[in-house]
């Protein structure tokens, strides 16, 4: 109850979620009107009394069942999570689930996505933006986020600020400056990769390319980057994102997380589905998540662990993470950790397992500890 009681304070606010800001407006633009309607027809108290009556119930139910505070809305990541170069602010995309009912059995869910920017300074919303399906951030490229857009077979690119969330290049404009990379540009964003500033990928023609924002070029090392990116994300997603190791580290990579899940200390939670979420081939150390119990709804804690003293470091719990998702995003910084987990994004310091944000992504505010 008491849960639902703060869902549904936190409901009647602007949070950037499309679904529930618009009956949010909705709900409010009526209660302007109802409002002017009271004031200029003072004498009909009766009809204002039950008119406000009506209103008060209504929206309330509005907000309850539209505004997401009576409903589930689970929360699971679409994107690796991406900074700016001073490391000050996070953008990662993000999928929150509405359940739309259940027929033959069947739960039909609609899929909602939001762009979302956190300052990683001060735990606040640093912007909001809505997204499509149809949308996957590639990261960090000629000084903002690059997007690629799916527009049937043709793949479109825009550039977004991420300090800002503003538009740097909108797709017209990236075809217009660079029509040699659209020409080619695949509809399957999985087929492209940016390492160091540079985008690499295959083209429709079957060739590989590199473009590092002015020129593309054909480039085999781009067949060695895509691949050892599919190679290793199996295993660990959004470490090609986090980590820009050369080639031949991959598989060394790999071993190195299998190593870590066979220690005695790791060992201890295999019936808790222990898994690598990151690794540090140079510091040796590594981060692993596992369940507290079996149950579905069972907490996720996260420990560090240093291969050469062959002991756990410290363990922190992070909250439940819907089975949409199963496993936290992390992006690993110069001191600290971002985690996204469920529908919480925390910054964990790397040596003393202390928490600096925490910020929740359903109502894009800061949790008050």
């Amino acid at each position: 109850m008491e849960q639902f009681l703060q869902r549904y304070i936190d409901s009647w606010r602007l949070n950037g979620w499309l679904i529930h800001d618009i009956f949010f407006c909705i709900v409010l633009g009526t209660g302007l009107l109802l409002f002017l309607f009271i004031v200029m027809k003072r004498k009909r108290l009766v009809t204002s009394s039950i008119l406000l009556i009506a209103f008060l119930l209504l929206s309330n139910l509005l907000m309850i069942v539209f505004g997401l505070a009576g409903r589930g809305f689970p929360i699971k990541s679409d994107s690796p999570i991406y900074t700016d170069d001073s490391q000050s602010i996070a953008v990662q995309m993000v999928q929150g689930s509405e359940n739309n009912g259940t027929s033959n059995g069947i739960t039909h869910l609609i899929a909602h996505h939001l762009l979302v920017a956190v300052n990683l300074q001060t735990g606040e919303k640093q912007w909001t933006k809505s997204a499509s399906y149809k949308e996957t951030l590639l990261g960090e490229f000629m000084g903002g986020v690059l997007v690629h857009h799916r527009d049937d077979e043709f793949g479109q690119l825009s550039l977004v600020d991420i300090e800002t969330g503003k538009e740097l290049l909108s797709e017209k404009a990236f075809r217009t400056q660079h029509p040699s990379l659209i020409t080619i540009l695949s509809n399957n964003a999985h087929q492209m990769a940016v390492l160091e500033n540079h985008l690499y990928l295959e083209g429709v023609d079957g060739k590989f390319y590199r473009f590092d924002g002015k020129t593309l070029s054909e480039d085999a090392k781009a067949q060695d980057y895509l691949s050892a990116r599919f190679f290793i994300e199996t295993e660990l997603p959004g470490y090609f994102a986090t980590h820009p190791q050369p080639v031949e580290d991959y598989q060394t990579i790999r071993d190195f997380s299998q190593a870590v899940l066979t220690e005695p200390a790791i060992q201890a939670y295999e019936n808790l589905q222990p898994k690598v979420v990151d690794v540090d081939i140079i510091e040796k150390t590594a981060l692993v998540s596992y369940r507290q119990t079996q149950r579905e709804s069972a907490e996720h804690m996260l420990l560090f662990y240093d291969m050469n003293k062959h002991q756990v470091l410290w363990e922190r719990n992070i909250g439940i993470i819907n089975s949409q998702q199963q496993q936290p995003t992390v992006r690993t910084l110069e001191n600290s950790y971002v985690i996204q987990a469920g529908d919480r994004l925390l910054v964990l310091d790397k040596k003393m397992n202390k928490r600096s944000v925490h910020y929740h992504l359903r109502w894009n505010r800061p949790i008050d500890e």
